[in-house]
């Protein structure tokens, strides 16, 4: 791994990473409650709303932002880590592609957990060697999920119960020769015993930095901007005209 849900944007920043895609949860995310089968523009953005019940308080969306940046443009072919470690491709190329396709697998497996412990696991994967706290950070998401969603906060969760990221469209937002900063355009589905299968669309964004030989998390609690304005139903003409470029798996 970005909807204010939490009473001060300053909080929801900080449980970014906390609610694992809830972080997601890598700084703000737009979602809008929809049926599974159907999008709707979102109507915010921050990574918590990922995980906020139907319903929640909004807050308005801020003018529109560019993320436009040199480098890597157009449709991409996704590549695939190296190395499948506890479920979870790493050992990507040091290009754009690679990095994009780092952005994808990080994200979607910080988003799909609701156990802390494999959250933990991702970060200790994951994470650049400077974001030290990156475990204990990232594992706090499950819980700040479970709690959104009404689910225990800790054992397990009632059968039924599950959340999905599913990235589907990218920007570049900022490229390196090091570094690199991407967007992703995401469907995020949660389901409940009491609520159903719901579908929230999301802006989600991580910064990779190059280390140890594969594109690593930084900390991206720093990242404060918000991208609620570039949230847009996934393929629409909207959606193109917010900067959003498909990719190929």
């Amino acid at each position: 791994m970005n909807n204010q849900f939490l009473d001060q944007p300053r909080r929801a920043r900080y449980y970014l990473i906390a609610a694992a895609l809830g972080l997601l949860a890598f700084a703000t995310v737009g979602l809008c409650v929809q049926a599974a089968s159907a999008h709707k523009k979102p109507a915010n953005s921050h990574p918590l709303a990922a995980v906020a019940a139907p319903g929640a308080v909004t807050t308005p969306s801020p003018p529109a932002i560019s993320t436009s940046a040199p480098g890597l443009k157009g449709p991409v072919a996704l590549v695939r880590g190296a190395n499948l470690v506890n479920g979870m491709y790493v050992g990507y190329p040091h290009t754009a592609v690679g990095a994009v396709s780092a952005a994808v697998e990080f994200w979607t497996q910080i988003g799909s957990t609701l156990d802390p412990d494999r959250a933990a696991a991702v970060g200790r994967l994951t994470a650049d060697p400077a974001w030290t706290t990156a475990p204990a950070d990232l594992a706090k998401g499950p819980i700040a999920t479970r709690k959104a969603l009404g689910l225990p906060a800790s054992g397990q969760v009632p059968s039924g119960s599950s959340v999905v990221l599913s990235p589907v469209q990218y920007q570049v937002r900022s490229q390196g020769t090091d570094e690199d900063s991407v967007l992703l355009l995401c469907d995020y589905t949660t389901s409940t015993p009491d609520a159903g299968t719901q579908t929230r669309i999301g802006v989600f964004p991580i910064t990779l930095h190059w280390a140890a030989a594969d594109w690593k998390v930084t900390d991206t609690t720093a990242d404060t901007t918000d991208y609620s304005s570039l949230s847009a139903t996934p393929g629409s003409a909207q959606a193109t005209a917010n900067g959003w470029q498909d990719f190929t798996r």
